[in-house]
């Protein structure tokens, strides 16, 4: 999927799913609005979904400059992100670096690898070097981490769920523990390479007066019971 010119707009929350449609249609690059794997338990059994991980975000990726006001007016698009010495929106440094690590996974962040050295939780997983991001908290019952970067202008923490691996590299979770949830994952087709007939199933149901579309669902709270929570500060919670 990965382009030589890569933007991210800023789009309605809820949205995501209509603009990937919309720029497939109208020849303006391939999409992507980044997923993550959630897993919680529920009723003593632990239950994989995939929700958005950048709610409000979709990047763009080209082979060819395409004018910055294509993407203006479009609907659900709020505006282009941009940096102050580059008018076109074209990301540059962590950003690019994030949009083509998610470009090379599909769109869909995994389970964070990590270890339990006796107790205390490390993460492992190379993506957090590869982006600069930092472990704040990390919270064992949920196997959730909070994790900084920086992003988009911005510091995000966005929170991961992680798989504990063992000394020989092995899962320590037996996948058969994970159930997964969500059955029909639409995103696989979203993320298809262009086909000649891929245009007509992109506006399949599609209303493309209005822009209307089934959203994927978006971040809800952890937790049988809808609430948070951190661990130990730093790498991981003893």
């Amino acid at each position: 999927m990965n382009g030589q010119y890569v933007r991210c707009l800023m789009v309605e929350t809820g949205q995501e799913k209509t603009v990937f449609r919309l720029l497939k249609v109208r020849g303006l690059g391939n999409a992507l609005f980044p997923q993550r794997s959630r897993i919680r338990k529920i009723r003593g059994i632990w239950r994989m979904d995939r929700i958005l991980l950048l709610p409000g975000y979709v990047f763009v990726f080209t082979e060819e400059k395409i004018p910055v006001w294509k993407y203006y007016g479009m609907e659900r698009v709020l505006r282009v992100l941009k940096y102050d010495r580059e008018p076109e929106g074209y990301l540059k440094g962590t950003d690019l670096d994030f949009a083509n690590a998610m470009a090379d996974m599909d769109g869909k962040l995994g389970l964070l690898r990590a270890l339990d050295e006796n107790g205390f939780i490390r993460i492992t997983d190379p993506l957090l070097d590869e982006l600069g991001g930092e472990v704040l908290s990390v919270d064992k019952g949920k196997r959730q981490a909070r994790i900084r970067f920086f992003l988009l202008g911005q510091e995000r923490i966005l929170p991961m769920n992680y798989q504990l691996f063992g000394p020989d590299g092995q899962p320590l979770t037996p996948e058969e523990e994970i159930i997964e949830e969500m059955v029909e994952d639409e995103g696989d087709e979203w993320l298809t390479a262009w086909t000649p007939d891929f245009a007509e199933m992109l506006t399949e149901g599609l209303d493309l007066e209005s822009g209307n579309a089934d959203p994927v669902r978006p971040e809800e709270p952890d937790g049988e019971d809808g609430t948070s929570g951190t661990g130990g500060r730093g790498y991981g919670s003893d």
